[in-house]
């Protein structure tokens, strides 16, 4: 942990603690209720689907951090005590379904459940798990958003995944999850005095000398005012530290012509991928390493178990470049196409005589996964039609000549769709992550994958 990451997390939880406050008040509730978002694709779908018959639900790339028996045990916990509450942990990233929010996430998930009551923890992947309550009465109990923020506090915001989605379900199914967050900030203040909240020590709105609060008068506008004056200084002071010390970009929005905008990837966005695609390498090897010591193979399983160990040599060597050279959002993407690649090869190995696996990821944007149909996209300002494969939302925003939410690259200083980058200066774009071509595998183990950071 860095010398400045406990001050900006803990600033960072006391300013969404605050806004919880002011979203629960009943001055403020009425417009804290969100507008029901528009659907956002299969993805959702499927993880609504898995809750159906489990309240736990763990990406793969998850699974080593939270193993399957731990989710059974939890999921057995949460039926046994009766309430709507589910855990999701997925990998988010910006311009995936959910533009990389867990709090989108949950409210989609919400929507494709039916509405009612119902109580999410999804893992954030950064910062933690984000909880979200649906329904009559919780916004005042909230047991999942104070479960979450629980976890962190107890965990000092260093807790594995599986630590953490412990305690946010037993706090969510306690009796008081306000109270459980209430002693477990105290504990942590009291463990780290010199990151105590400003403010801590002055009078409150309470009636100090009677000992009650007030009920009628100005101490709800005092409240909420103390409550702004402190989020404002938070804010500020923030603002200030990391003009002066921050290395790391901060997110930023950058226009782009037709149309549309996408938000650039920040640095937290970039390292999720990185440590996804470390944990993938390890996996895929781990896996391919059985298959090549298992039993004997036939010619058409042996072809495909060579293409998968080529596929995973392929993004073990654009992986290791960046670690060389320095990670870039598009190569990253690269690694997890190419270890895609391979899981489908490896598929071929125990297909026997079914049509070969060959998934094909969103040319828009392949963090939009493989669930595409082949789509014409005609050319912006112009008459030429493609045929490429594209997922449900993307295929929408081109029939109503729309530019999706595309992957975004650097090119001579300016932010542009990878896509566009010339083919000569990006294997991405000349092969369209595997979309255009047949050959993204054997073009990275000659070295095309170098030529990305030529014209940079």
């Amino acid at each position: 942990m860095s010398a400045e990451s406990p001050l900006t997390r803990y600033a960072a939880r006391v300013l969404a603690a605050a806004c919880a406050v002011l979203l629960l008040s009943p001055a403020t509730g009425a417009l804290a209720q969100p507008r029901e978002p528009v659907e956002r694709g299969n993805r959702t779908q499927e993880i609504a689907d898995a809750l159906m018959e489990s309240r736990v639900h763990v990406d793969p790339a998850y699974e080593s951090a939270f193993p399957t028996a731990d989710q059974e045990r939890l999921d057995g916990a949460i039926e046994a005590s009766g309430p709507d509450l589910y855990v999701v942990a997925v990998p988010l990233t910006g311009g995936d379904a959910w533009n990389g929010e867990a709090s989108t996430l949950a409210t989609l998930l919400h929507d494709r459940m039916g509405g009612g009551e119902g109580h999410y923890l999804v893992y954030d992947g950064s910062t933690g798990f984000h909880g979200a309550d649906f329904g009559p009465g919780a916004r005042e109990a909230a047991p999942a958003h104070y479960g979450a923020l629980t976890a962190s506090y107890r965990t000092e915001f260093d807790g594995s995944i599986l630590q953490q989605a412990e305690v946010a379900v037993e706090v969510a199914l306690s009796d008081d999850p306000q109270g459980a967050y209430d002693a477990a900030l105290r504990d942590y203040e009291e463990a780290n005095p010199d990151l105590a909240a400003p403010g801590e020590g002055t009078t409150t709105t309470q009636d100090t000398d009677a000992g009650t609060a007030t009920d009628s008068g100005p101490g709800p506008l005092l409240a909420v005012g103390t409550v702004v004056a402190v989020l404002l200084a938070l804010v500020l002071a923030l603002l200030v530290r990391n003009r002066l010390t921050a290395r790391r970009g901060r997110r930023k929005a950058s226009s782009i012509t037709q149309h549309a905008a996408f938000d650039n990837a920040d640095r937290a966005q970039l390292d999720s991928l990185m440590e996804q695609a470390e944990r993938d390498l390890i996996e895929v090897g781990e896996r391919l390493s059985r298959l090549d010591t298992g039993a004997d193979l036939g010619p058409k399983a042996r072809q495909s178990l060579r293409e998968a160990l080529d596929a995973r040599a392929a993004a073990a060597s654009v992986h290791d470049r960046m670690v060389a050279e320095g990670a870039t959002l598009p190569d990253a993407v690269g690694v997890l196409v190419l270890l895609d690649m391979a899981e489908d090869a490896m598929e071929n190995v125990s297909g026997g005589s079914r049509t070969a696996v060959r998934r094909l990821h969103c040319y828009a944007n392949p963090l939009h996964g493989t669930e595409t149909r082949d789509t014409p996209w005609r050319e912006f300002g112009g008459t030429r039609t493609i045929h490429v494969p594209l997922c449900a939302e993307c295929a929408r925003a081109v029939r109503g000549r729309v530019r999706p939410v595309v992957l975004p690259d650097e090119y001579r200083g300016r932010t542009v769709p990878y896509y566009e980058v010339p083919p000569e200066d990006s294997v991405w774009a000349a092969t369209g992550y595997g979309a255009l071509t047949d050959d993204l595998v054997q073009r990275v183990q000659r070295g095309d994958h170098r030529a990305s950071g030529r014209a940079r």
